[in-house]
Order: structure tokens, then C-alpha cells, then sequence
């Protein structure tokens, strides 16, 4: 055994954990205003208002943006005349005439028109001058909330105590705060603290926001917390909408379709078939043959509208400029998710990677497959094909066609969201590609045996549900972890996957500070009975088998911890295809039910946390039993 897997596998890593340095005194508010005095309207009934986000270290500069919000738990209306807000040295008031409905929230701005740009809706309230005339403003001094740390203190119209955040260096000793002080979740670069919002942890079953401690366990950066906890926000996500996922059953017809396998062929098919309207939300897309058909759909006069990750590591690639020019010049809308520093714009998520498709707003694709040449190839298969694992679930169900309408509505909004830039042909990044360019068609060869000829197509009535990042991918009573919790001794999960890191935060962290919740999902499984295999690659991994994280690191330590516990779990690097596994797949079966996750979620922190990514996860054993197939062959190829 590796040393350093015998040091994990005792859990005696000891990574120091870094001590915030000590709160700098504040002046107290003045003394009439902590009365020991609770408002006779919640004597005895739930507890009064609360403040439930603060966003202060914002994007644009000067934070005009600035903003708290607030939270009514009650079950009626507040009106909040009368009610105070304080930065620990300024206090503004709510004047006539804003309401908080039961269970409600609302934003309240320094100055609205900088708040509406930021977050795509005007806030319900702004304390910092009449900068939106349509906005109510409050009276009193301007909030300002220090970048290092501070307070935001709610007081009730008879100057009584309701609530206090007490965020990084501000003074933890005030009324109404327990214990340290909450702060951004930083546990990578990819985490800062720039842009991000502190929020009130949401209750799963209800998206509502937690109970009031008056500690930092509150708050979803709580770091005790790996599920709940650990997390950050930032302008213009939808977190509250899609929180909670919708879990449905109706009847509808399902199809499966593999890569490298069937994939181009069943995609053109259905792209051939579209008669009104293609929309797709992606990452990359490099296949010119798929390319020309969307162009020459969109030349015939259906709607096309594309939206793509405009920083891929790498840059994007001039087969991609390309494709992109040829269907913006027949008529489609294309547009890409971007930061511009010199306009004070930052992307909403680290990367736009999710991959889905709505076509004629009738069908929903989602996958695990950019449209590129190595997961789509169109050669001639009867000798084999060359290429990426993946899988795409197409459904017709409407509630799921429905859902990702509302996704994709939120997501590619230009005007609205401002990291959403149409195609410009001057770009440089992004912009035609360069003069004299020719488009690469060449894919496939003869590597892989094909296993599945065919899409799998299926009728009946099935149980989906769509799984969102960053909204809903680390939820425990549904979504993936939820699915996988379910599983003990006589079940079977199955795992295929690009990469699962063996721990999240800091490359310097471990198992022990910064476990991956969802390999700790699987060995939990293993643990309650049940057949565990986790199938990674090995491809794109053996570029970098050094880093600690590595597929290789995760397979080691799953099988090592197998043998010490008398698990029936193992784990394997594999490249069946020839370029990789690029699935994303979980496939269960618990209780004699089938169960199929299928998407663009990979097994790291930044796509649970930070990406727009998109899984659907569907009960049917016809599902289950055709990717098993492909499963046990990937899982059996010689190393």
C-alpha cells in the first residue's frame, strides 16, 4: 500500500486549518437601540424578521450595488414602516408602504439602477439616493458594508432587536451574535470573495430559509456543513426558483442515445426533423457537419438561438469561430457567456458546461457530449469507430420539456443578464474565425467495437426529474446524492464518470477537511450492502497523474478502503472508446427499480458549486438495462 493511502485510510491527515485573525472593534450601536425588549406581536408566535443575504464585496466598482435582504418567517404579512437597518455605525428606516409577505424576501439596494444591473431585476427598495424613481426609498444615512468585515444589524419600529449578521472582520461581540463570524466561502481561486453573496442556508424540503441561531451555522458558507454549507452565491443565479427540484411521473417516450456508438446519427435525425425551433445551451461545439445542418435549418427559417462557454480553457477554437459564423450568417441568434473587466462585467457561473438541447419546444436533450467530432463522429461504423463515452436522454415528457424552457429562459437572457454578449465578427476571442480558415470534418476510425448500433426507444410511464448546478446538485433527499442514499444490500449502483476527485477544496487540502460528498455517498452505499462500482477515466487522466486528485488517487483509495472494510466496492480507470471517458452517469437499481443520471455533471467542487450544468435522472428499467450493457463492457475492457 502507498504510504500516503495508509496515512488517509487511518484518518489521521492533518492539515492545519487557517485561523481568521481577530475582529477589529466597531463602534456600538447607541445604547437605546438594544433594548432588551421583544415586540408584543411575536411574544408568542415565531420569531420576528430576519436578515437572510448580504451582498457587500461586489463586482462593479464603488459596490453601488450593494444590498441585503430580508426574510419574513411569519406566516402573514409585515409591513415595515418603521423597521431599522444598521451598518454598526449608520441607520437607515423602511418608509410607508413596503410590505413583506409571509415567507417572503426582499432585496434592498444602495442604489437600484446599479442593483438591477448586477442581478437582472430591480431590487424592492434602495437606501442611497433616488437613483430609480420607481424604487421606494429608504430614509436615513447611506449603508456602507466594508469589504473586511462588518455588521448588519435589523431592528423592529419599536427600535427592538430582530436580527444581526456579523460578516468576517466585524465585531462578533455585539447582542444577537454567537460565536465566529461568517465568511466567504474561499476554498479555492475559483471561490472569491469579490462577488459573492452571503446567504441564509435554504431548508431543503421547503427552499426557505433555515431557522435563526445567531451563529455562522446559519449561513451557507458554514464550513461544519458539506452539504448544506460550503458554499457561495453570486448575482443573477436563480438559486431561490430552482432550489427545489420538480419530481414528476407521466407518461412519455424516452430516448437513449450513446457515444460514441449512435450519437451522430440519432442527433441529426432529430436536428433533421425540427421544423420551428433549435435552442441548445453548451460548452463547446466543434462538429462542422452538425454545424451546417443548424445553419442550413436556420437559412430555411427555423428559429436557432445557441449559447456557449466564452472562456474554455484554451480559448475557443477557430473550427468553433467558424461553425458559429455560418449559423449567425444564416439567420440564428448565437450568443456567449463572458466577463469583460473593463466593463464590469463577471460571469454569472465559473463555466457555462452544461449540454441541452430544446427542439420545437417539444423535445429535451440532455447529455453528457459537447457537439464535437470525438463524441459525435459520422464515418462508416461498420469496422468500428474511434471517439468519447457519453450519453444524451432525449424525452418528449412535458414537464421536463417545460422545465429546461424555464432554464434556458433564465440562463440566455440578452439585455437582462449582462455575461450574455451576442456574436460580434470583429471579436478577437470569439469573433470570425481567421481569413481563409478551413473547417476539419475528419472523426471516427476503427478502435472501438460498437456495442449499441441503435438508440434505445421506449415508451411508458416514468419518474424524472431534472438536476441543476449550482442550484439542486448537492441535495440529499433527491438529486443524485438522494438517489444513491436509497441504496443497500441487495442494490447495485454504478458509476461512470470523467473524473471523481478524491477531496474538494484546496489542491493542498485532504479526505478528511474537504471530502467529495458524492464519493462519500458511494462508499456510504457500499457500506449499507449494496454493489458499488466506480468506472473513471483514463485518457484524459494519464495526462496528470502526479496531481493528488487524479482519477488514478480516487481508484486507489476506493479499493483500498474496500479491502480494509470487506466492501463489496471497486473502482477501475478505463478508455474503452479510444478518446476517453467524458460520461457523467449514474445508473442504480434499488428495490428491483432502475434508475438512469445522465448530464454534464463531473465529480468536482466547481461543477456542483459554481457551473451551470444539467442532469436528468429518470426511474426505468429499460434505461437502466440498456446503459448497464454499455457499463459491464467499458468496466471489462483490458487496461
Amino acid at each position: 500500500m502507498y504510504p500516503w493511502l495508509a496515512f488517509l485510510l487511518t484518518a489521521i491527515v492533518g492539515a492545519s486549518v487557517t485561523v481568521a485573525p481577530p475582529p477589529q472593534a466597531e463602534p456600538p450601536l447607541p445604547p437605546q437601540l438594544w433594548l432588551p425588549l421583544v415586540s408584543r406581536s411575536y411574544r408568542s408566535g415565531p420569531p420576528p424578521l430576519v436578515l437572510s443575504a448580504l451582498y457587500y464585496d461586489t463586482y462593479l466598482a464603488n459596490e453601488p450595488d450593494e444590498a441585503f435582504q430580508l426574510y419574513n418567517p411569519l406566516e402573514w404579512p409585515v409591513t415595515l414602516e418603521g423597521w431599522q437597518v444598521s451598518d454598526g455605525r449608520r441607520i437607515t428606516a423602511f418608509p410607508a408602504g413596503i410590505n413583506l409577505a409571509a415567507n417572503a424576501r426582499l432585496w434592498c439596494a444602495r442604489k437600484a439602477v446599479s442593483f438591477t444591473v448586477s442581478f437582472g431585476f430591480k431590487p424592492a427598495c434602495e437606501y442611497s439616493g433616488n437613483s430609480d424613481p420607481t424604487v421606494p426609498d429608504l430614509t436615513g444615512s447611506a449603508l456602507q458594508f466594508a469589504n473586511t468585515g462588518g455588521r448588519v444589524t435589523l431592528l423592529s419600529p419599536q427600535a427592538a432587536y430582530s436580527d444581526t449578521l456579523v460578516y468576517e472582520d466585524g465585531d462578533t461581540n455585539v447582542p444577537g451574535w454567537q460565536g465566529p463570524a461568517v465568511y466567504p466561502y474561499r476554498s479555492s481561486t475559483n471561490f472569491g470573495a469579490e462577488g459573492q453573496i452571503l446567504y441564509r442556508k435554504l431548508a431543503q424540503a421547503t427552499g426557505l430559509p433555515v431557522a435563526d441561531s445567531d451563529t455562522q451555522a446559519d449561513w451557507a458558507q458554514d464550513l461544519a456543513d458539506i452539504i448544506n454549507g460550503r458554499k457561495a452565491q453570486r448575482p443573477g443565479w436563480s438559486l431561490e426558483r430552482f432550489f427545489r427540484p420538480a419530481v414528476v411521473s407521466e407518461t412519455a417516450h424516452l430516448e437513449v442515445f450513446l457515444a460514441p456508438d449512435n450519437s451522430y446519427a440519432a442527433l441529426r435525425a432529430l436536428l433533421e426533423a425540427t421544423q420551428q425551433r433549435i435552442r441548445f445551451e453548451g460548452y463547446t461545439f466543434d462538429n462542422a457537419r452538425l454545424g451546417e445542418l443548424i445553419a442550413a435549418k436556420a437559412r430555411a427559417g427555423v428559429q436557432v438561438e445557441l449559447a456557449l462557454e466564452g472562456g474554455p480553457p484554451g480559448g475557443v477554437s477557430d473550427q468553433q469561430r467558424w461553425i458559429v459564423q455560418q449559423i449567425a450568417q444564416a439567420g440564428g441568434q448565437v450568443y456567449y457567456f463572458r466577463s469583460n473587466a473593463a466593463a464590469d462585467v463577471d460571469k454569472r457561473y465559473s463555466y457555462q458546461h452544461g449540454k441541452f438541447w430544446l427542439l420545437d419546444e417539444r423535445l429535451a436533450l440532455i447529455g453528457s457530449e459537447n457537439p464535437n467530432p470525438e463524441a459525435f463522429p459520422d464515418d462508416n461504423q461498420a469496422d468500428g469507430t474511434f471517439g468519447r463515452r457519453g450519453v444524451y436522454l432525449v424525452t418528449d415528457a412535458t414537464a421536463v420539456v417545460a422545465g429546461l424552457q424555464t432554464y434556458m429562459d433564465a440562463d440566455i437572457a440578452p439585455g437582462v443578464q449582462r455575461d450574455v454578449w451576442p456574436w460580434d465578427a470583429a471579436d478577437p476571442a470569439l469573433g470570425a474565425p481567421p481569413p481563409g480558415f478551413t473547417p476539419t470534418y475528419t472523426s471516427g476510425g476503427i478502435f472501438y467495437p460498437i456495442q449499441k448500433a441503435q438508440p434505445l426507444q421506449v415508451t411508458g410511464t416514468f419518474t424524472f426529474q431534472l438536476i441543476s448546478a449550482p442550484e439542486q446538485a448537492l441535495r440529499d433527499v433527491d438529486s443524485l446524492l438522494g438517489l444513491v442514499a436509497q441504496a443497500a444490500a441487495g442494490d447495485t449502483v454504478l458509476v461512470e464518470q470523467l473524473y471523481e476527485n478524491l477531496y474538494w477544496g484546496a489542491e493542498a487540502s485532504n479526505i478528511i477537511n474537504d471530502p467529495n460528498p458524492r464519493l462519500e455517498a458511494y462508499i456510504a452505499a457500499a457500506r449499507r450492502g449494496a454493489t458499488v462500482r466506480v468506472l473513471l477515466d483514463a485518457y484524459f487522466d494519464n495526462q496528470d497523474l502526479n496531481s493528488p486528485r487524479s482519477n488514478l488517487r480516487t481508484v486507489e483509495y476506493l479499493n483500498a478502503l474496500a479491502q480494509a472494510e470487506g466492501l463489496d466496492l471497486q473502482a477501475r480507470r478505463r478508455n474503452p472508446t479510444g478518446q476517453g471517458i467524458h460520461n457523467k452517469m449514474v445508473l442504480a437499481r434499488i428495490g428491483g427499480q432502475g434508475w438512469a443520471v445522465a448530464g454534464s455533471l463531473n465529480g468536482g467542487e466547481v461543477s456542483a458549486k459554481l457551473n451551470r450544468e444539467m442532469a436528468l435522472k429518470v426511474a426505468s428499467n429499460e434505461v437502466y438495462d440498456y446503459l448497464a450493457d454499455v457499463f459491464w463492457y467499458d468496466w471489462g475492457v483490458t487496461p
